[in-house]
This record gives structure tokens, C-alpha cells and sequence, in this order.
């Protein structure tokens, strides 16, 4: 990945490669690399969401600015963890989302892991143009008592009912999580036993049908096609898939962004890890 990102410095430089994330080449890179070529009149992409389906608004500057201020007090990222903060944008972009699929309002919601403060993100989207009654209940569940301490503060003054939970996802929900949940969000440690033990931990926690929000970019050899077997064995169903939907700060191993799936429960939806003793982070392998 060092050597990647020397390359892609180098070819920054020479405007092949564009300045944004992730790497892509330029227009004058197309050019020179192309071995074929469809001039259609313009690019179909949406330049203002750039491939995402959503995009910040300028009435939701100040949601921008009051969570930037609380990522900013965010613990240093645990590395063991495979922690690593998402950027403000992505936290919001997230948020947007969640409330576009219809997974946000009158919802129960469970963040599976919060390192990346998306509660705090919520609450702020709610302050700002919902009511207590916008957000049904919100469960913020995490192994790292730093984050929780800081989501707490964060939720004192949220309008909307929530709990923290410190709890380690490879010991089987509390009883009274079980199946009290129709949204799920989760962005797991980077590796294939990761996905598939937040997703039966999601499978637990769902209430009947309801939705899961995936974020997850390994790029690993055969990683993707090992996330979508484990989704589909899981009983859910793939509605949506945005690539590179999130951007993190840092995160070399993945790329520095990730893939963001929505995946609905369906009749055949059950967990498939009861207790988990194995190796989960990346650091374990």
C-alpha cells in the first residue's frame, strides 16, 4: 500500500492521477492509458454526490459544523481495534442515508460499534430539524469505554431516547437487545470473520424485517465476493451497494475508503456465530 500511494503521488504530479479520493485517473490520464475509446458528449456520473446517491446541503452547515466539533474530541483510534475515524462528511453523508431509505424516522436504532460517532451525527441532524419523536429509540453499542464516554456526553442533550452499551461482540447480545431493532448500523474490523460475526450479532438484534447497514472495503483478494456469501448465508438480501461511499482518515489498508451496503432482512434472516473465540482483528492474523 506505501508503494501504491508513492505512485500515486508521483502521477498526481504529472495530472494522470486526479487529487481526489480514491485514485482515479484524470481526463488527460484517460487519454494516455485508453486502449479504446466512447466519446460520448458528457459523464452520466452525478458530479455533486460523486457516485454516492446523497449529498450535504448548504441548510446542513451547521449539523457540518457542530459534528466536526465533536469528532474533533474523538479518543486516538485503536489500532488493535482497527479503529479508524471516518471523516465528518461521511458520518452526515451516512446520517442522509439512513433517513433516504426510510431507516431513520420513528426507527429503533442499534450502532453496532460507534467509533465513528454516526449517534452523535444523528443527534445532531435531529436537533437541528427533527423532534423527540423523530428517532423511536437509539442504542450506541461499543467494546471501547473511550467512545462510549465520549457518546454519552455527545447524548445528553439528545431529544430522542437512547443507550450506551459497552459489550464485546464475540459474546453472544444482551437478552435485551435481542430482537429489539429495525435498523442496524455496523462498520466491522477489516477482516471476513468481522462481517460475519456483526452480522449475526445485526441478525440477533433485528426485530422481523428491517435494515442493515454495511460498511465494508477490504481489498483483499476475494474479500468482496467472501463479504456477499456471508450476507447472503445470513438470510439477507443486497438492496443497495455504494462503492466507495465512505472516506476515512488514514486507514491505508483499505484504501482509505470503503463500500457502504444496504441489506434487508428477509424470511430466511437467522445468525450463524453463537460465541466466538477466534481470531477477529486484523492484527490477530
Amino acid at each position: 500500500m506505501p508503494i501504491v500511494a508513492s505512485v500515486c503521488g508521483e502521477l498526481r504530479k504529472r495530472a494522470v492521477v486526479a487529487e481526489e479520493r480514491p485514485a482515479r485517473l484524470t481526463d488527460a490520464g484517460r487519454a494516455l492509458f485508453a486502449h479504446g475509446e466512447l466519446s460520448l458528449p458528457s459523464s452520466a456520473a452525478c458530479r455533486r454526490c460523486g457516485g454516492r446517491s446523497v449529498v450535504i446541503s448548504d441548510e446542513l452547515h451547521a449539523v457540518v459544523r457542530d459534528v466536526a466539533r465533536l469528532a474533533r474530541a474523538a479518543p486516538p483510534p485503536r489500532l488493535e481495534l482497527d479503529q479508524c475515524h471516518c471523516t465528518v462528511e461521511t458520518k452526515i453523508r451516512r446520517v442522509l442515508a439512513l433517513h433516504a431509505a426510510g431507516a431513520l424516522v420513528g426507527k429503533r436504532v442499534l450502532l453496532l460499534g460507534d467509533d465513528d460517532l454516526v449517534s452523535l451525527a444523528i443527534a445532531s441532524v435531529v436537533r437541528e430539524f427533527g423532534s423527540e419523536t423523530t428517532i423511536a429509540r437509539l442504542v450506541a453499542l461499543d467494546v471501547d469505554e473511550r467512545i462510549l464516554a465520549l457518546v454519552r456526553e455527545g447524548l445528553a442533550a439528545a431529544p430522542f431516547p437512547w443507550v450506551c452499551v459497552e459489550h464485546d461482540l464475540r459474546v453472544r447480545l444482551p437478552e435485551e437487545l435481542v430482537g429489539g431493532f429495525d435498523t442496524i448500523v455496523t462498520d466491522p474490523p477489516y477482516t471476513i470473520p468481522a462481517v460475519r460475526l456483526f452480522l449475526s450479532r445485526a441478525a440477533e438484534a433485528l426485530a422481523g424485517a428491517g435494515d442493515v447497514f454495511l460498511s465494508f472495503g477490504s481489498k483483499r483478494p476475494g474479500a468482496a465476493r467472501l463479504a456477499q456469501q456471508a450476507i447472503t448465508e445470513h438470510g439477507l438480501v443486497i438492496r443497495s451497494l455504494t462503492r466507495d461511499f465512505n472516506e476515512y482518515v488514514g486507514a491505508g489498508v483499505i484504501g482509505g475508503t470503503s463500500h457502504l451496503y444496504h441489506l434487508t432482512a428477509s424470511e430466511e434472516t437467522r445468525p450463524l456465530v453463537g460465541e466466538f473465540p477466534g481470531a477477529l482483528y486484523t492484527a490477530d492474523a
